[in-house]
């Protein structure tokens, strides 16, 4: 019975994540803007309040926390990714000085929210993009996703050696490779579907996928390390934003680097 109420619990809050969320990126403009910014002053405020620990978190450093996280989207759709990026930087040695200056690993802290709130910013730019970027939105979203599934899937049909049983007791090499596999398989079907190049999108989907587990293990370890099970309780029945979007975040901030540094690349969605 508990058991039920729990799954209940978190395909409900599950579905209504996703609807906001779909709703956002296809609205675009300044309606993903701020649901990313919810997201990132969310994730933010976990990072410190993990590393914090017995320090405790009164409500001026959360709110501090917040705001640092939520501030560097909503100035990329104000004045664009680079004045972003640069708040990022200031954002994020705030959050090492004032937030984790009596926590162990401030610089740990500082860089978590450099990296959330400039993975934060760079999905909000490449929605944005004029030339296909509400496509990219999409495809980064479906093969995060189908890097998660294909990958726990696999794992469980196959089993076999952990791939990082210290951080991830579950998380298996042959889970792996399945949800790269599967992400490659989702960003064919889907330039198939769109009209992308199939050939050019499929390594970026691989190591995006790649990528994407990455960052599921990296929040693994930041768990593991400050001892603590979910990042919060936001999101009923799924623990914290940053238990929810820990491989979105690295996918988009891989995907966001990948075109700033190559934007040839845009029109092959």
């Amino acid at each position: 019975m508990h058991f039920g109420s729990d799954l209940r619990q978190r395909v409900i809050s599950g579905v209504l994540l996703a609807g906001a969320a779909a709703v956002a990126v296809t609205l675009g403009g300044w309606i993903n803007a701020l649901f990313v910014a919810l997201g990132t002053g969310a994730m933010t405020w976990e990072l410190a309040r993990m590393m914090r620990g017995d320090l405790g978190f009164p409500k001026s450093s959360a709110i501090l926390a917040f705001v640092i996280g939520a501030l560097p989207p909503l100035v990329v759709e104000g004045v664009g990714i680079v004045p972003a990026l640069a708040f990022a930087l200031v954002s994020s040695v705030v959050a090492g000085f004032f937030l984790g200056r009596k926590t162990l690993r401030p610089d740990l802290l500082a860089l978590g929210v450099f990296m959330v709130v400039c993975a934060g910013a760079f999905f909000v730019w490449l929605r944005d993009l004029p030339e296909n970027g509400l496509a990219i939105a999409i495809w980064l979203a479906l093969v995060v996703a189908a890097a998660d599934m294909g990958g726990y899937f696999a794992g469980r049909a196959i089993g076999g050696p952990k791939l990082a049983p210290i951080l991830s007791p579950n998380k298996t090499w042959a889970g792996s490779i399945g949800g790269i596999v599967f992400a490659m398989a989702v960003s064919g079907i889907f330039a198939v579907v769109v009209g992308g190049s199939a050939l050019i999108l499929a390594p970026i989907a691989a190591i995006t996928a790649i990528v994407s587990q990455a960052g599921d293990l990296a929040e693994s370890a930041t768990k593991r390390r400050f001892g603590v099970k979910d990042s919060s309780a936001l999101i009923p029945g799924h623990g914290g934003v940053l238990d929810r979007f820990d491989a979105l975040t690295s996918a988009s901030l891989f995907v966001g680097l990948v075109l700033a540094l190559f934007p040839g690349l845009i029109v092959q969605w």
